[in-house]
C-alpha cells in the first residue's frame, strides 16, 4: 500500500475556469493569451503575500484586493478596490461550482480500489479550503482525518515542518509518501526537502525558479497521471 497525497487548487480541479468566468463577468473580456496571463500574474501575487495573509498581518480581503489589482496593472487595466472586491464576490460564487478533472475522478477510484492510502495537503484558510473540498466530494476517497489545512496546522507549505507533520500523522508503512501538486515552490521544494517523491502537475507549464530541486516525474495534464501510476504498477 502506497501513500499518495494530493493539493488540491490547480491539481484535483482547474482553478483557471472560475477566474476566468468572474473576470468576464466582473471586469472585461479578453483574448485567451490575456486571460491566461491574467491568472498567472494573479497566483504569483496571491503566493507572494500568502503568509503575511494567513498569519494576520495582512487582512485576507486586502490580500485578495491586491492581487487581482497587481494583474490588472501589470497588463495596464487597473481597477479600483470596489471592481476588485466585486470580482472576489463573483470568483468566490464561481468556485462553488468547482468540478474535478474527470482523469483525477478515474484517478482516486483505481487508486482507493487497490487499497492505496490517500490524504490532502493544501495551503489556505481552514474554512474556505474545506468548502472546496466538499464541493469536490472528495470524502468519498479521503477520510476526514487525512485531510490538511494549512490554516489548521499553523504551518503552510513550503515548510518543511507541514510535510513531517503530516507525514507522522499517517500510517506510512514503507516508501516516503507521493506528493502530486502543481506549485514549483510550495509542492515540489517543499515535498522534495521533507524527502517525499514528487510528481510537478505543471498544466500551465510554467518554468521553475530554480534548477537545484527536482522533481521525479513532471507531467502537464492529469491524464498523462493516469499512465504514470499504471506503468509503475500502483492497480492491479
Amino acid at each position: 500500500m502506497a501513500t499518495i497525497i494530493f493539493d488540491v487548487d490547480d491539481t484535483l480541479y482547474d482553478q483557471f475556469i472560475p477566474f476566468k468566468k468572474a473576470f468576464y463577468q466582473v471586469i472585461c473580456e479578453v483574448t485567451e493569451a490575456e486571460i491566461k496571463r491574467l491568472y498567472q500574474l494573479n497566483r504569483e501575487k496571491s503566493d507572494a503575500l500568502f503568509e503575511k495573509s494567513e498569519t494576520g498581518e495582512l487582512p485576507k480581503v486586502d490580500m485578495q484586493v491586491m492581487r487581482i489589482q497587481y494583474a490588472c496593472e501589470q497588463t495596464n487595466r487597473p481597477i479600483s478596490r470596489k471592481k476588485a472586491v466585486d470580482f472576489q464576490k463573483a470568483y468566490e460564487h464561481e468556485q462553488k461550482k468547482l468540478n474535478l478533472y474527470p482523469e483525477m475522478r478515474e484517478l482516486l477510484n483505481k487508486l482507493s480500489q487497490n487499497n492505496h492510502q490517500l490524504a490532502l495537503l493544501t495551503n489556505g484558510a481552514a474554512t474556505h479550503q474545506q468548502k472546496k473540498i466538499d464541493q469536490l466530494g472528495l470524502a468519498q476517497w479521503i477520510k476526514q482525518d487525512q485531510v490538511f489545512i494549512s490554516g489548521e496546522l499553523g504551518k503552510m507549505k513550503p515548510n518543511k515542518a507541514v510535510f513531517e507533520l503530516v507525514e507522522t500523522s499517517l500510517t506510512v508503512k514503507k516508501d516516503k509518501p507521493i506528493y502530486i501538486g502543481d506549485s514549483f515552490q510550495n509542492d515540489v521544494i517543499g515535498g522534495k526537502n521533507a524527502g517525499w517523491t514528487v510528481i510537478w502537475l505543471n498544466v500551465r507549464q510554467t518554468k521553475p525558479n530554480t534548477s537545484r530541486v527536482q522533481p521525479d516525474a513532471i507531467v502537464e495534464h492529469p491524464s498523462e497521471l493516469l499512465i504514470l501510476f499504471e506503468e509503475q504498477g500502483y492497480f492491479k
